[in-house]
């Protein structure tokens, strides 16, 4: 920051910037944005300071029902049309000479994270092939064949996509481009430092300041040896979970549940979480998805006595599906689910 004044002024900027996301008002956020650049914040510091904290500030209240899918989209192209005006002031002082590849990993659809970080690449002298959201990994490996690039980024936001990014390092490998690393961010990075080496990349940041100085020091490292195979529990798992879903819908029906289209597809949620807890080797992952489901589930009607008896069913259909040891490390993934379930309701009831 480059004035004394605008700390002093930071808060009141960052709270009248998330007002006007939750008016709606572009003009209102455009008047924020300017009083940002008047009180001299860099338009680096503009996406640091109020785009990021804002979309994670209304991604949060979406979750709690706060904000509908609808005002969430309406931020988020509030604040992509505000980044395509600040792009021609991210003026690169010179040519690195060095080429990445952004995008988000399939099914990631939040792109927001992944275009600050090719806008910061760019502004330090990289060339700069941003793919944008949901990009095929068989796509992403092209280009990064056919651009000769020195380095791949992706975004994972949601935490159910993180086996994509595994499997993105997977396929660069069995292209034989295993020497070029893969550096990853999203919210789930931030929140478990760890999942970078589980997942076989080379590094991530909690923002895009921080990608950039992970980026110069993977790049000023060695080269790492291919990754490891991919763990068992996961792939067994991979394997069943059409399976594993309808076995444990129908158990719910059985035992007088109703609503299978929406048990069905909360069981298809749980599977992917489990898929990523497992592919990461992190159980501690599935903690902070509990929590979600108790905050936001009784907004869909279903309440927190419903969320446990479904996830018991849930682990006995997984327990009896996938014996072995395989089976034995999902089942206790699955049964830390129903144990957190069962912590969040007694700690509802207190002491």
């Amino acid at each position: 920051m480059s004035s004394e004044t605008t700390p002093e002024k930071l808060p009141a900027l960052q709270q009248a910037y998330l007002d006007a996301m939750l008016a709606g008002s572009g003009r209102a956020a455009d008047r924020v944005v300017e009083g940002a650049l008047d009180a001299q914040l860099t338009p680096q510091r503009i996406y640091l300071d109020l785009f990021q904290p804002t979309a994670y500030a209304i991604g949060r209240l979406w979750q709690r029902n706060q904000v509908s899918v609808a005002q969430e989209h309406l931020a988020t192209a509030i604040i992509e049309r505000q980044m395509g005006e600040l792009h021609p002031l991210f003026r690169p002082q010179r040519e690195r000479g060095r080429t990445i590849v952004i995008g988000c990993v399939p099914d990631e659809w939040h792109r927001v994270g992944a275009r600050m970080v090719a806008d910061f690449f760019e502004a330090a002298g990289w060339a700069v092939h941003y793919l944008g959201a949901a990009v095929p990994t068989r796509d992403l490996v092209a280009i990064t064949r056919e651009t000769g690039a020195d380095l791949v980024g992706v975004s994972a936001q949601m935490l159910f996509n993180l086996p994509r990014v595994d499997e993105l390092v997977r396929a660069l490998d069995a292209a034989g481009l295993a020497g070029i690393p893969v550096i990853a961010g999203g919210m789930p990075f931030s929140e478990q430092p760890g999942l970078a080496a589980a997942l076989n990349v080379r590094g991530s940041g909690a923002d895009a300041a921080a990608a950039l100085a992970v980026a110069e020091q993977v790049l000023a490292g060695p080269v790492t040896a291919h990754p490891a195979a991919p763990g068992l529990a996961a792939a067994a798992l991979e394997r069943l979970r059409e399976r594993l879903v309808h076995e444990a819908t129908a158990r719910c029906l059985a035992a007088g549940d109703s609503g299978e289209a929406l048990i069905r597809a909360g069981f298809g949620y749980t599977t992917k979480m489990l898929l990523a807890a497992l592919t990461a080797g992190a159980p501690e992952l599935l903690d902070g998805q509990v929590a979600w489901g108790n905050e936001r589930q009784p907004h869909d009607g279903v309440t927190p006595a419903q969320m446990l008896a479904r996830l018991t069913h849930y682990a006995a259909a997984l327990h009896t599906l996938m014996p072995g040891p395989e089976g034995a490390t999902a089942a206790a993934y699955a049964d830390r689910l129903v144990a957190l379930q069962r912590q969040a309701m007694a700690a509802r009831l207190g002491p």
